[in-house]
């Protein structure tokens, strides 16, 4: 059996998790499409957001911040105001456990 049918098999068996993988992959391509718009290399935005390139790379790749301290990290990489990072997490709820972790912080800071 190849990884890829592992790997599909799998998802398909946890529909929820695709769905956030998902969600998290379009999160993290607005995130690039942002950095790009502004003219940023992955290692500027990643040294700006005091955060390692492989962070950076894995958050454009879909690994979506955990933390409100982690989004303001991302906001400052990218010269964005919290408040504009914050309106994209509620864009992209999908990519996070509703009402767990990031997003509730979210909720509770804008509502």
């Amino acid at each position: 059996m190849s990884m890829a049918y592992l790997l599909s098999s799998f998802l398909l068996q946890d529909p929820a998790r695709l769905q956030q993988g998902v969600w998290g992959a379009l999160f993290g391509e607005e995130i690039q499409l942002r950095r790009q718009e502004r003219g940023l290399s992955i290692e500027d935005a990643a040294e700006r957001a005091g955060l390692s390139i492989e962070e950076w790379q894995d958050m454009e790749a879909g690994q979506v911040p955990e933390s409100w301290q982690q989004l303001c990290a991302v906001a400052k990489g990218l010269g964005e105001k919290r408040v504009e990072m914050a309106s994209l997490v509620i864009l992209y709820a999908g990519a996070w456990e509703d009402g767990h972790g990031l997003l509730g912080q979210v909720r509770q800071i804008y509502s």
